[in-house]
């Protein structure tokens, strides 16, 4: 049988690698979301002329495009 100590290390080793990949892909899917919001922010501010702000409800965005629609 292995020693307990270097069996530890491993896992600790082989669990440190994987929360390496793992980290990278979920940087990966935020700077993806980061560009779809920015791209989706400029398609708003092209169409209606409102930059949507931190916070901004979607259903005011959409009544405020609604709006700029109508007029």
């Amino acid at each position: 049988m292995k020693d307990p100590v270097e069996s530890i290390s491993y896992f600790c080793l082989v669990q440190l690698e994987i929360l390496k990949s793992e980290e990278l892909r979920l940087r990966k899917e935020i700077e993806n979301c980061q560009i779809q919001k920015e791209f989706l922010a400029s398609v708003l501010k092209d169409l209606s002329g409102k930059m949507p702000q931190n916070g901004d409800n979607p259903a005011d965005l959409l009544d405020t495009i609604r709006s700029v629609k109508k007029t």
